[in-house]
């Protein structure tokens, strides 16, 4: 995936991602651990493993951009196309909806080819985040393909209004197009210190 980047920012690269790995790569083995080898579904961006214990996510070409759960809180679905592209649409107009007063967070990453992240032209990215990126601007990359069912999208979610718009006030979604007509969908609402999410780093060292 790195083969479009200057040398300078594959460097740098590189130096983040063995940071980021040293940093918490403890923390996805154990959780890696605890969900145990469950149920695989990949496609030519993410790999998510399900199990009755919890689920994680991580990119194929990014392993860094890692999310997961372990715990009865994890919520496994299989959506329709229109369905899943309805879901991200709700979420997309609902960072209409965003003040400093209702969201403490939205993050929205939308991947329509393996290669989106690189070419800026096959992704959305939406980062409203203000305690961690030290301003009110929301980060916003690419362009939402509201007729397009993504590879595989992830939204971040902890607002006032988040029930309304992705059926949980605060947690993580993310789905994945499988082959054929139901895709997969795992909802975790956040509940205590179950939950690991890795990508608002890793989003962070690849997109900037």
């Amino acid at each position: 995936m790195d083969d479009q980047l200057d040398p300078l920012h594959k460097m740098e690269l590189a130096l983040l991602r063995a940071e980021h790995q040293k940093r918490y790569q403890a923390l996805i083995a154990y959780l890696k651990e605890k969900v145990g080898e469950g149920i695989e579904y990949r496609n030519d961006v993410v790999r998510v493993v399900v199990s009755d214990a919890g689920a994680y996510y991580e990119l194929n070409d990014l392993p860094e951009e890692f999310s997961g759960a372990v715990g009865d809180q994890v919520e496994r679905h299989f959506l329709a196309p229109q369905e899943a592209v309805a879901l991200l649409k709700r979420a997309i107009e609902a960072t209409q909806e965003i003040t400093p007063e209702n969201t403490r967070q939205l993050s929205i990453l939308v991947l329509y080819t393996r290669r989106g992240l690189v070419d800026r032209k096959n992704c959305y990215v939406f980062d409203y985040h203000p305690e961690a990126r030290n301003t009110v601007k929301p980060l916003e990359i690419g362009q939402f393909q509201p007729d397009v069912m993504p590879l595989f999208f992830k939204i971040k979610i902890d607002a006032d209004f988040g029930e309304a718009a992705v059926g949980m006030p605060c947690g993580i979604l993310f789905c994945m197009a499988n082959a054929g007509d139901r895709h997969l969908l795992i909802r975790i609402p956040y509940q205590g210190d179950q939950v690991v999410d890795l990508g608002n780093l890793s989003t962070s060292t690849t997109v900037h």
